[in-house]
């Protein structure tokens, strides 16, 4: 095995629903969130908003 690259014999043998689950469920978490936090803002303040929710997830542009 290559040091410095996770183990990925769980996701070898499972099946495409679970890596779709796993990939999927924090992304649709981080979209709800960040929904939430722009949900009746003004619009001059929601780039402000974004970024504070992108810093808080270390987002990369």
């Amino acid at each position: 095995m290559i040091v410095g690259l996770a183990n990925l014999e769980p996701f070898v043998g499972a099946s495409p629903y679970v890596v779709a689950a796993a990939i999927g469920v924090p992304v649709a978490g981080k979209i709800v969130i960040t929904a939430l936090a722009l949900r009746g803002t003004d619009p001059k303040d929601r780039p402000g908003i974004i970024k504070a929710v992108a810093e808080l997830f270390r987002w990369r542009r």
